[in-house]
């Protein structure tokens, strides 16, 4: 809830305090523990019932909080990260299933399946459990 994301010390961007309610919120972090962070709700939820994507149903829930005259993003994306390629997602998907992590169909698509292998895989290795993919992600699973 985001009562409970206060007490762990979650605030909003501009440190404000959050909403003391009891609505249920997750923390997503889309670009790794090293990029922007967002508390998700329900609607989230919602949104990727219609469409799977992660960036999709944060442009949505974005587009909603424009409307209602909230200002943009106060952080983005690294600029310094690299893109991965499908053929090095399939790579991070094949290594995670050789070492016992269940990544769904190797397909070269980051889906939920994915990124939960990709977090049980980072808290194996002592990593930053973020889900996240990386080049760097690719280099250590290489070496295990």
């Amino acid at each position: 809830t985001l009562a409970a994301w206060q007490t762990l010390g979650v605030r909003r961007i501009n440190g404000d305090d959050l909403p003391r309610v009891n609505m249920k919120a997750s923390l997503l972090l889309p670009a790794g523990h090293a990029g922007p962070a967002f508390l998700v709700y329900n609607n989230y939820r919602t949104t990727l019932q219609w469409n799977r994507s992660d960036l999709y149903a944060i442009a949505v829930g974005h587009l909603a909080d424009r409307i209602t005259g909230r200002g943009p993003f106060a952080t983005v994306r690294p600029a310094s990260e690299e893109r991965l390629s499908r053929n090095q997602v399939e790579k991070i998907q094949e290594l995670l299933s050789a070492q016992g992590f269940d990544p769904g169909p190797i397909d070269g698509v980051i889906g939920s399946q994915t990124r939960q292998a990709i977090k049980e895989f980072q808290r194996t290795a002592k990593l930053p459990a973020d889900g996240h993919p990386s080049p760097e992600l690719l280099e250590v699973l290489g070496k295990e």
